[in-house]
């Protein structure tokens, strides 16, 4: 994926050409898009991991895009549990450990609400991050994430 999107057609064919990308908004944005498929593509390995491999679920993304001046949101991947439960899963890539902070706990937040609003769902809604290699357990974190999945879990 990195070859076709930052080598294949480059002009800047020198040697260390691709280390000049990395840290560039162009990397870090493929990165986050990057990680997010290969979650798309593991998704039995994340079910493994969150103990819900036996359980039948259905797997879909989810988006409410309201007309302007209402809070839409945006899910990456749901697991819709056929045990009345559903993990709402965010995918984050990062160079190191997650942070929380307290501006994404509100989103993640709003996130919730309004799915529980616009979907009438009363499932029991656990949210969920996979990210690369691990999330800070802080004030945001504690409490609000129910579980976590890293990348290693992926290829295990």
């Amino acid at each position: 994926m990195f070859y076709l999107k930052f080598i294949e057609h480059a002009k800047d064919t020198e040697t260390g050409t691709w280390l000049r990308q990395y840290g560039t908004s162009a990397y870090t944005t493929w990165s986050g898009f990057s990680f997010e498929s290969v979650c798309q593509k593991h998704v039995l390995q994340i079910r493994r991991k969150l103990g819900i491999e036996g359980v039948l679920t259905h797997t879909s993304t989810w988006r409410h895009a309201p007309e302007k001046g209402v809070q839409g949101a945006q899910i990456d991947l749901l697991l819709d549990r056929q045990d009345r439960c559903m993990n709402i899963c965010e995918m984050k890539f990062s160079g190191g450990e997650f942070v929380i902070d307290k501006k994404y706990a509100s989103e993640l937040d709003v996130k919730v609400n309004v799915f529980r609003a616009e979907t009438g769902s009363k499932k029991t809604l656990f949210p969920t991050i996979i990210t690369t290699y691990s999330t800070r357990k802080n004030e945001y974190y504690l409490g609000r994430i129910q579980a976590e999945v890293l990348m290693e879990d992926l290829f295990t």
